[in-house]
């Protein structure tokens, strides 16, 4: 009996153990997630930065071409 009791005390403290692990893996997937998106995001931005600066570039080379002729 005593070892019976031993055995249920081991596996309830294993199981406490093993949901902690799933719950810390579920908050840093999460925060991958998050991390992923604010890339996407940032990598969105810079791209949309550099079309305007060479659109700018453009037009000032078209400019510049046009006062020549």
């Amino acid at each position: 009996m005593r070892r019976l009791l031993m055995l249920v005390l081991s596996l309830a403290l294993a199981a406490c153990g093993a949901g902690e692990t799933v719950g810390v893996a579920a908050v840093e997937a999460e925060a991958k997630a998050k991390d992923i998106e604010a890339g996407k995001r940032l990598e969105a931005e810079t791209k949309a930065r550099l079309e305007q600066a060479l659109a700018a570039e453009q037009k000032k080379l078209q400019d510049a071409e046009a006062g020549n002729r």
